[in-house]
């Protein structure tokens, strides 16, 4: 059996409440079993090489993202789309990093609510989690609107 064609990353910052939305996605997936799925933490730079190597015909990312939307909406964006709505948080912007890649990339962005140090996700993006993740599970994550 070969690489799955469909590969998750959740990306966040564990320490910064909301932040950690797509760390949160991916821990959902990977409890589930579902294969392909990374948590990058913040370091999504990290990750890179096995893109290389396993060449998913999809990649998602799960991310927090502040889109001018309520807490815990969520937004299929395109990679050259995310200049401004990413939260800083990562090593490398996602745009740059994953510009040579020959795969089809998504984000699913969620919007957060508070990324106060130490804080736990917010009831509003827990929800979006357990709402994104299920998408992501039963291959309906096309659904989730596109910005």
């Amino acid at each position: 059996m070969g690489e799955p064609e469909l590969w998750v990353w959740g990306v966040g910052n564990a320490l910064r409440g909301d932040d950690a939305v797509g760390c949160r996605v991916a821990g959902l997936l990977m409890e589930r079993g579902m294969p392909g799925v990374t948590d990058c933490g913040a370091m999504p730079e990290n990750h890179a090489a096995a893109l290389r190597k396993g060449k998913p015909r999809v990649l998602l990312i799960a991310d927090a993202a502040d889109m001018g939307l309520p807490p815990g909406e969520c937004r299929r964006l395109s990679l050259g789309g995310l200049n401004n709505v990413l939260e800083s948080t990562h090593g490398i912007p996602l745009p740059l990093l994953l510009a040579p890649f020959d795969v089809e990339i998504e984000v699913l962005g969620i919007q957060p609510e508070s990324l106060k140090l130490g804080a736990p996700l917010t009831d509003a993006v827990e929800q979006a989690a357990l709402r994104v993740a299920e998408l992501i599970q039963r291959g309906q994550w096309r659904s989730i609107r596109k910005e």
